[in-house]
């Protein structure tokens, strides 16, 4: 994904009361700390505007003295902000009335008091970090091993159709760890750019409960956009057309190739688990098709080589469009598409009948479609 900053406006600057606004102020939230040994006498901070796009907006450059020392004060609204100093960037979550303090001898090694919501944010990377090592990295430790050891293929398509799976399982662990653990806290925001509508009951009431407790708040209606398009883009929900251009640069409308039942699959050529789902869609595709099954392919690629290779050399016969814009990709953006493979199984009138299938459970759902 990319990543994009946006300067606001002088007249936005003004409307911040820096370190002439009142602490005791309700609405208000400092952060102060010192830290010993800093290369910069400034640190930066910003508010991100969008977390599934990775978006900031840029608030206010903070003074650091001699001796590390730096104390500003804000009157704004409870987020997700970005405090950078030099090339290291701590995010904090802050609510209204909360006191940061930030401290230590190096940045690589400071403590942060004084928000509960800060440290809900740090527990959740810890936990995502350690779930994602146990449960995807370590699979793809050991198919980099069994590559290097010259493991035929079939072993590393097992393993990739694992990767896939626990990729599933990593997500559902997050949303554990929001039940158990977050409440309302406003650190909530930073988890929604990994939801899934896998677990749509308990994100509508989560979304419900967060919105009763921050009934004001900017992120609050991104959560509900959130939620909105997870209610969309979930089983039941209706696939409209998409008309993307092909490798020769002719638009193909999704409506004029849909089958009796059709695969809307996003993937990419730098998607080891994409590449290696190709030969499994490659039979489904010649078994089906005569039948009425269809493949619509959505490569997020960036370069347009990289992604006509991948089509060649993985004989994707069907039809494969793409804007080459990576995850900037339109419909990657209306659809919600944040990992790689994701696809949805649609109707010959669009409704998504299921989403993220793979492997065999894939093979099996399009058995039960056409073998009846």
């Amino acid at each position: 994904m990319s990543f994009k900053n946006y300067f606001i406006p002088l007249s936005i600057v003004f409307t911040l009361f820096f370190t002439s606004c009142s602490k005791k102020d309700p609405n208000s939230f400092s952060i102060s700390g010192k830290i010993r040994d800093l290369n910069t006498n400034y640190a930066l901070l910003s508010k991100i505007e969008n977390i599934q796009k990775k978006t900031t907006v840029f608030i206010d450059t903070l003074k650091i003295n001699k001796r590390g020392r730096f104390n500003s004060v804000y009157l704004l609204e409870p987020g997700i902000y970005n405090l950078t100093f030099d090339k290291k960037t701590i995010q904090l979550a802050i609510d209204r009335g909360q006191n940061i303090e930030i401290s230590g001898n190096t940045i690589d090694n400071i403590s942060v008091k004084g928000s509960t919501d800060t440290q809900l944010l740090n527990d959740y990377e810890a936990f995502r970090i350690a779930s994602l090592n146990r449960l995807v990295i370590s699979v793809r430790n050991h198919i980099k091993e069994l590559k290097k050891a010259g493991e035929n293929e079939s072993k590393i398509a097992e393993l990739r159709e694992l990767e896939v799976e626990n990729y599933k399982k990593h997500l559902n662990e997050l949303v554990t760890f929001v039940k158990d653990k977050m409440g309302t806290s406003i650190a909530v925001y930073a988890t929604s750019s990994r939801w899934n509508g896998e677990n749509l009951p308990f994100l509508q009431s989560l979304v419900s409960n967060f919105e009763k407790a921050h009934p004001d708040l900017e992120i609050t209606q991104k959560l509900k956009n959130k939620l909105n398009l997870l209610q969309k883009t979930s089983v039941g929900g209706v696939i409209g057309n998409i008309e993307m251009q092909n490798k020769d640069g002719k638009i193909i409308s999704l409506n004029t190739i849909k089958g009796k039942y059709t695969l809307v699959d996003f993937w990419a050529s730098w998607c080891p688990p994409c590449r290696t789902e190709s030969a499994l869609l490659n039979d489904l595709y010649q078994l089906y098709k005569s039948k009425g099954f269809e493949i619509y392919g959505i490569s997020l690629d960036s370069r347009r080589k990289n992604w006509i290779n991948a089509i060649e050399k993985d004989k994707r016969t069907w039809t494969e469009v793409s804007t080459v814009e990576g995850f900037n990709t339109p419909v990657s953006t209306e659809y919600g598409i944040t990992a790689l493979p994701t696809n949805f199984l649609i109707d010959s009138a669009g409704k998504i009948i299921a989403v993220n299938i793979h492997g065999k459970h894939l093979k099996e759902k399009i058995e039960s479609l056409f073998d009846e």
